[in-house]
This record gives C-alpha cells, structure tokens and sequence, in this order.
C-alpha cells in the first residue's frame, strides 16, 4: 500500500528511472538463470564422466601407459648457457618409464632441487626450479633419433659459485594418476674460469 502510495506520486522522471532498474535487474537476472544452467550441465557431463569410469571398476587399465619411475638420462650435467668458460647451469635429461621400461611422454609437473652436499652434514640448497604449465613442460619434451626426455634446463643465480658436482633432485607428477615419482644423480660441474 505504501509502495502505491509512494509510486503514485512519483514523478514521471523518477518513474521511468525505476522502470529502467527494473529492466536492468531483470537482465542481471536472466544473466545469471543462464549461467546457473550452463553450469548445472557442466556438473551433469562431469557426473557422467565419473559415472563411467567407476563402472569400468577397478580393473581397468588406467595406468597402462603411466609411468611408474623416472630416470635421469647419464649425460645430464652443468652447462655452459653464457658462452664464457665454466658451467653456469645444469642441464638434465628426465624420462619417465611405464612398467615395461619404455619411455612415455605424459603430461605433470616436474620439480627439480640441486643441492651442493660436500658436506653432508649441512647440505646446501644451490637452486629450485619448477616447471609447471602442461605447455611448459611440452616445450622441454624431446623425441627424435631414438632419444625421448624432458630437456630441463636450470641457470644458477648469479653469484653462484656452484661445487666440482652437485646431487640433483627430480619430482615428477603425473597429471593423469596423481603419484610423485623421484628420482636423484649426482651431476657433474666445470668451475668458472677463474684467472687474472
């Protein structure tokens, strides 16, 4: 009553403005009907996804082409990146296996640690590098003339003076089943040139 009341004398300026927020609001209104619906069959297409994969029960080859090890390749070690004489990075080649010890090349996140343990005691952290993005990771991948790895390239800081070799630490996660998987060598670094 008061609403009429009120709406009754209102101006006609002031009565075209509500008429306008009204038809904005209707639109915020279909706006948001519409997203609740696009989502709601979202939700609908995942259920049916996770539906099917339960009724292929336990069995099913899931992790046939997974890998289940990963290896870095022997000729991984420092690199020279700058052209100057010395190493100032370290190069590894990382490939991960399936069960029957053949490459596969799979979507993850790989993370790699170097560490300068010449004392064991007290290792050191040299460098953390991590490579993320599923296009990240394609870009690093190798596969020609019977080589297949991940070609992962990690420049030390500046003002590292890295050790004659360093233990690397290599954590893969596989997209697909979720497992970690590690792997560690021992690489081997040429020094800067240290001359006067």
């Amino acid at each position: 009553m008061v609403v009429l009341l009120f709406g009754g004398c209102a101006s006609p300026g002031e009565r075209a403005r509500r008429a306008q927020e009204i038809q904005s609001l209707q639109l915020q209104v279909d706006r948001l009907d519409r997203t609740v619906q696009a989502r709601d069959a979202e939700v609908a297409s995942m259920q049916r996804q996770i539906d099917t994969l339960k009724s292929l029960g336990p069995d099913r080859p899931f992790d046939l082409f997974a890998p289940v090890r990963i290896e870095i390749v022997r000729r991984s070690g420092g690199q020279d990146y700058d052209g100057r004489p010395g190493d100032d990075g370290v190069t590894l080649y990382v490939r991960p296996l399936d069960a029957d010890g053949d490459v596969v090349k799979v979507p993850g996140r790989i993370s790699v640690q170097l560490l300068d343990v010449s004392n064991l005691e007290r290792p050191k952290v040299v460098g953390v590098y991590h490579f993320t993005s599923p296009e990240q990771l394609r870009r690093t991948w190798y596969g020609r003339l019977g080589t297949q790895h991940y070609t992962l390239k990690c420049p030390f800081s500046d003002g590292v003076v890295p050790p004659p070799s360093l233990d690397a630490r290599v954590e893969f996660t596989d997209f697909l089943t979720g497992k970690t998987l590690t792997a560690l060598a021992e690489v081997s670094i040429t020094p800067p040139f240290s001359g006067d």
